[in-house]
């Protein structure tokens, strides 16, 4: 009969000898890249396991990894990142969600990312209780923004809601991140007309009163821009004749 004490799942050999590489590769500080060969390899086998704790390392691993390394990466070396984000555990989706912030601050990964289907999860991320999955998900959101080739498919994609309704948020890191992305996308008049669709425009206009000198910036110049078009000024006239005067 039992102890009463919940067994440990047992690894399949291909887990535990993953394990073992990995834990081999850290102690000894190896210099490899992990987004590829063996490494990722050992990665991957850890992101596909069934056993929560190897997917929670694997994901804390991704975000470690790419703190340092932020190199452009393959489909191959994204792939378990995103299978991560989808994962029913909020710290396996932190980890990776983290993991692809931290990628998205290169050109082609921001790209990637996006192509591979990556704002999906992210924006159910957003959509998240947590502090710290709104803080990551928003944070890999601004970053994806700042590429001209995803603002299409992010004003298309649901997030530019979300996004307004967390620059409200009492976080203020989750609120610098939400502003940043909305400001990033009010740099062509089509979005800045889905942005103000959005009900960004009010929300713009409360950060103006911000005691936080960065959500202040953010405020005014994503206002500034919006202010170009025509229909932008005009709505800034009806509803906030202060700021046009």
């Amino acid at each position: 009969e039992g102890s009463g004490r919940e067994e440990e799942p047992l690894l399949a050999d291909k887990e535990r000898q993953a394990v073992n590489m990995l834990v081999d590769l850290f102690e000894r500080g190896a210099t490899v890249s992990f987004y590829e060969g063996e490494p990722l390899k050992a990665l991957s086998t850890l992101a596909y396991s069934d056993i929560y704790h190897l997917q929670l390392s694997a994901a804390t691993a991704f975000s470690e990894i790419s703190e340092m390394d932020t190199r452009p990466v393959t489909r191959e070396a994204l792939e378990p990142i995103l299978y991560l984000l989808h994962s029913p555990h909020i710290n396996v989706q932190h980890g990776a969600s983290a993991a692809m912030g931290n990628l998205a601050v290169n050109v082609e990964n921001k790209l990637l990312i996006v192509r591979m289907g990556g704002l999906e999860p992210l924006i159910r991320q957003m959509l998240s209780p947590n502090i710290d999955a709104q803080i990551n998900s928003v944070g890999c959101i601004t970053n994806l923004a700042t590429a001209e080739e995803n603002k299409m498919v992010i004003a298309k994609s649901g997030a530019l809601l979300p996004l307004t309704r967390l620059a409200r948020s009492r976080d203020l890191r989750v609120q610098r991140n939400a502003a940043g992305a909305l400001l990033n996308m009010t740099h062509s008049a089509e979005h800045r007309q889905q942005l103000i669709g959005a009900g960004a425009v009010p929300v713009l206009v409360e950060l103006l009163a911000s005691d936080d000198s960065e959500l202040q910036y953010y405020a005014t110049t994503a206002l500034s821009n919006i202010a170009v078009d025509d229909s932008g000024r005009q709505l800034l006239w009806d509803t906030q004749p202060v700021l046009v005067d």
